[in-house]
């Protein structure tokens, strides 16, 4: 009877043994299971564990870790999206942590600050390097609160070896952010705004109402002046002093008429692109036209114009003809009148080349100064400083004028000049042209 029982007692053992360590390998498997990337599903699980009375633990652990992985891929997928629609924005933005160093920054900072070096858990000062940035963040941490600073930045430009200014708006503003322990921490982020073009359009905004008030307010106080003068009881009108008064007072109405013109010429041109009446049309058409126009000032200089037109015989573009007879009459007007020595001999020349129609007003005349040369396409400015103080002054518009209906056709023009010798304009615009074979084209475009 003793032996039966150590017998069972010893049997009971090693069952119980054998038990505990299949459990102890399932719990084994099951752990390298539930380690795996990705998660395995329930029957792998099952597969591991090999004991049915972990089946319960096998299916409540792939539960939990599936809803722990559902969360994680939400939240990288929200991260994702989020970094995207951040890399979209045109303004730079900088997320850093309690220490200063960068945690996030988007497509455009990087653009901003470009740099070899990783960018992550990098000091923002040894990115930025400008102190005025770092000032607004630290008093945006000091204060709790949004700072705002307007700065100059100068940054290194495309061209190699050469520096840019960019107008920058600084906001920045404290973000909790999760730390490594899980605890949050106090970061901050900023946001860079380029703002230059935005000044640079209200500057030359300001500039243009500061001349055009200016440019109108001489000849309005000259022909006030006579008014006032003649306007007194006693006056002779028929004496010849107040009819050369009149003819003055008219020369200076026909100049206050031609700068309100100009000036609502640049203003429909502002956005020409988006209004161009675009029909096919014979340049040549234009240009003769022009020169029609302007034939009794051409014999008053006592000018000669030539025409190139190459072998090509007809120049059908795609555009404005309105656009390209201000263009025409703005170049040969501004030749004659800048030129006020007779005999003035003007070229104009009709040239293809890959794809492109280049126009180019050459003249003999006394040419631009090379300082003026970046500036005459400016508005109200006037290279006119050799003509008498008694002249009747031009508008200083029309170059303007030609530069924005060339770029209103998708074109260029650029000027070379050499003082005492001569002056090239040089117009380059897309050859949205149509073959010279479409005769109803033609037909059409020299009826118009």
């Amino acid at each position: 009877m003793q032996n039966a029982l150590i017998i069972g007692f010893a049997a009971l053992s090693i069952y119980l043994g054998w038990r505990l360590y299949s459990i102890r390998r399932g719990i084994v498997n099951l752990t390298a299971a539930l380690k795996e990337d990705p998660p395995p599903n329930v029957k792998d699980l099952v597969a591991a564990a090999k004991q049915p009375r972990l089946k319960e633990l096998s299916r409540a652990s792939l539960n939990t870790l599936s809803e722990a992985s559902l969360g994680y891929e939400s939240e990288r997928s929200q991260r994702e999206f989020l970094e995207a629609l951040l890399n979209e924005i045109n303004d730079s933005i900088f997320i850093l942590d309690s220490n200063n160093e960068i945690r996030f920054l988007n497509e455009a900072a990087k653009a901003l600050f470009p740099s070899d070096q990783p960018y992550l858990f990098r000091p923002f000062l040894d990115l930025s390097r400008d102190h005025r940035i770092f000032d607004t963040l630290q008093l945006a941490r000091d204060l709790g609160a949004k700072t705002s600073e307007a700065i100059v930045l100068r940054i290194a430009s495309d061209a190699p070896g050469r520096i840019r200014e960019v107008n920058l708006q600084v906001e920045a503003e404290p973000l909790p952010l999760p730390s490594k322990s899980g605890e949050v921490e106090m970061g901050v982020w900023i946001l860079l705004r380029d703002v230059t073009s935005e000044m640079e359009t209200d500057q030359i905004r300001r500039d243009f109402i500061a001349n055009a008030s200016h440019e109108l307010r001489t000849p309005l106080s000259i022909i006030n002046g006579y008014l006032e003068t003649m306007d007194e009881s006693n006056v002779d009108l028929n004496q010849a002093l107040f009819r050369r008064a009149i003819r003055t007072m008219r020369k200076h109405g026909e100049r206050i008429a031609r700068i309100v013109e100009d000036m609502l010429m640049i203003s429909k041109l502002e956005n020409a692109a988006d209004l161009l009446n675009r029909e096919p049309f014979d340049l040549h058409d234009s240009l003769d036209e022009m020169i029609s126009q302007l034939a009794p000032l051409i014999e008053a200089s006592h000018a000669r114009i030539k025409v190139d037109m190459g072998e090509q015989e007809n120049w059908i573009l795609i555009g404005d003809r309105y656009y390209w007879d201000q263009i025409f009459f703005n170049l040969i007007e501004n030749a004659l009148k800048q030129n006020r020595e007779p005999g003035l001999r003007i070229k104009i020349s009709f040239r293809r080349e890959k794809g492109r129609y280049l126009i180019i007003i050459d003249d003999d005349g006394i040419g631009i100064p090379a300082a003026d040369l970046p500036l005459i396409f400016k508005r109200f400015y006037r290279v006119q400083k050799h003509h008498a103080q008694n002249d009747i002054k031009g508008t200083g518009l029309g170059l303007s004028i030609v530069k924005r209906a060339v770029e209103a056709h998708n074109g260029t023009i650029s000027v070379d000049s050499h003082p005492g010798k001569s002056t090239r304009f040089t117009i380059s615009v897309p050859e949205t042209a149509i073959s010279t074979g479409s005769q109803s084209l033609e037909t059409k475009s020299r009826n118009e």
